[in-house]
């Protein structure tokens, strides 16, 4: 991965994020921080108390719970152009349950958690902001629920390609299975009763 001008690939994404005030996008430009994160690093561990949010300028990450003997379970994926972060850490003031990592090599742009605290005299941009990353979560978490609960093995796949269809291209097997509540031998079995035309 070729690095990236951080601030101009923040500027542009902040702008499809729909912050287009000139103040708001200086003010958060001013408190970016840039980082690069290699292949399963960790951005945020669970057990942490969160300081920052984070915009995905490259890569992919990945969200997933740990069993005490060490399974892991993926929760979600995020690619670049968008948030990455606890929100339920920052409206619930408590560690993250889940672990953030890279799931390829990532360029980050950090940006403070207090910005969207009360007091700070959160912007109409910003709060914006909030909402729509509060509405996208909810809408995703929702569907994902509804998939796991209601369709057989084959329909979840089914599903990832009609709704979700990057992941696919990008993720390994292993953790689609994890993500679809299902073995990886029973992913790849059911791989192969799918036309490849349908799997692109």
């Amino acid at each position: 991965m070729q690095p990236i001008d951080g601030k101009l690939a923040l500027r542009e994404q902040l702008m499809n994020l729909g912050i287009s005030e000139p103040a708001t996008h200086e003010r958060l430009l001013a408190l970016a921080r840039y980082s690069e994160v290699e292949k399963d690093a960790c951005v945020i561990k669970a057990g942490q108390l969160p300081t920052h949010f984070y915009v995905l300028l490259s890569g992919l990450a990945r969200y997933y719970y740990s069993t005490p003997s060490g399974k892991e379970w993926n929760k979600a994926f995020f690619h670049e152009g968008q948030l990455v972060g606890s929100l339920s850490s920052f409206l619930k003031k408590q560690p993250c349950a889940y672990t953030i990592a890279a799931l390829e090599r990532c360029q980050l742009a950090a940006l403070p958690l207090s910005i969207f605290d009360e007091h700070h005299g959160l912007g109409e941009q910003l709060q914006m902001l909030l909402n729509r990353y509060i509405r996208e979560i909810m809408l995703r978490n929702e569907e994902r629920e509804a998939m796991l609960l209601t369709l057989n093995s084959e329909a979840r796949y089914l599903w990832l390609l009609e709704h979700q269809a990057w992941l696919a291209r990008r993720v390994p097997q292993y953790h689609l299975a994890s993500y679809l509540g299902i073995e990886p031998a029973s992913l790849s079995r059911i791989k192969k009763q799918i036309p490849l035309s349908a799997q692109q």
